[in-house]
């Protein structure tokens, strides 16, 4: 076990209190023993199913795993208990390429460690870049327990620590999953055209342009009432929405547009419900609509309605 100061006097702390310890490193295994606690060695498959406490990846057993981390961080929650304590330290990512550093096995930032951990379910105790803060004084490497924690350090150390908890239940881990992966805003909107062919536009006036109605689907909501709600809110106009005409991704923000077909159920005029949004609507000829949309969603509008002509 070749690690900083810092780090063998982290790892005591996190298990300290915690009866069934095992790790598969022997060195790890000699630092956490006291006259009160035994530390059991083992490969991590070799732990029986929800007997252990507290398990150790201590020795960079991660990063030398590579691609298969996931892999043993799933052997890791079986062996645990419920609410059983996983310690896992690796190399740091940031520290590396900030150094030079050959990366001879996996590394890892705090973000994709704490993923990695969340993936399985584990609930995320802390995370510590072991004598950060004493790099940051200019200092010989020391454990500050509070200030190695602060996110703005945590890669900025040569290890990486994080502590997290074996989910109690199936519901436990599907929480903590779920709350790993990527969000993505979902938008909805209508190409609603009338009898005569007209397409439904409204003035955005925040961005001062040409736009058809749509906008952020709510929590809980399916996309298509989000397109119908936002007919109305932006429109005045109560649609029918038909088939899905085209999904268009975009990076900024992260979000998908879902454009759905539409047409008026009544024969009322166009009056934006939702004034400090919506300036104006109308029902415009189509070939002078598409030369008053903003160019994106004008390019939008063309591309489904050839898709559905086609």
């Amino acid at each position: 076990m070749r690690s900083s100061a810092a780090l063998t006097a982290l790892l005591p702390i996190l298990v300290d209190g915690e009866l069934r310890v095992a790790t598969p490193s022997s060195a790890v295994a000699k630092l956490l023993a006291t006259p009160a606690r035994a530390v059991r060695q083992a490969e991590v498959a070799d732990l029986a199913d929800g007997q252990t406490d507290a398990l150790v990846l201590g020795d960079a057993e991660l990063a030398t795993a590579g691609d298969h981390a996931e892999a043993l961080i799933a052997q890791a929650a079986r062996a645990l208990r419920p609410w059983g304590k996983l310690v896992v330290a690796v190399p740091g990512r940031r520290w590396a390429q900030a150094h030079g550093a050959a990366e001879t096995s996996r590394t890892f930032d705090a973000q994709e460690l704490a993923r990695v951990l969340g993936h399985r379910g584990f609930a995320i105790e802390g995370q510590w870049a072991p004598g950060a803060a004493a790099a940051l004084r200019g200092a010989p490497s020391a454990l500050h327990t509070e200030l190695d924690r602060s996110p703005g350090l945590l890669d900025a150390a040569p290890e990486l620590v994080v502590a997290g908890r074996n989910p109690r239940d199936p519901e436990g881990r599907s929480t903590e999953f779920f709350a790993t992966l990527p969000l993505k805003v979902v938008a909805a909107a209508v190409v609603c055209r009338d009898p005569l062919g007209r397409l439904l536009v409204v003035h955005d006036s925040f961005k001062g342009w040409w736009t058809i109605p749509g906008g952020v689907v709510d929590a809980d909501e399916a996309p298509r009432d989000g397109a119908r709600r936002e007919a109305w809110e932006e429109a005045g106009v109560r649609v029918e929405i038909g088939d899905l005409l085209a999904v268009f991704a975009y990076s900024w923000p992260d979000r998908v547009l879902l454009l759905y077909a539409a047409t008026p159920r009544g024969g009322d005029p166009p009056a934006p419900v939702h004034t400090h949004e919506i300036s104006e609507a109308a029902w415009l000829p189509l070939d002078e609509a598409l030369t008053r949309l903003n160019p994106r969603t004008a390019g939008e509008v063309r591309h489904s309605l050839a898709r559905r002509s086609g």
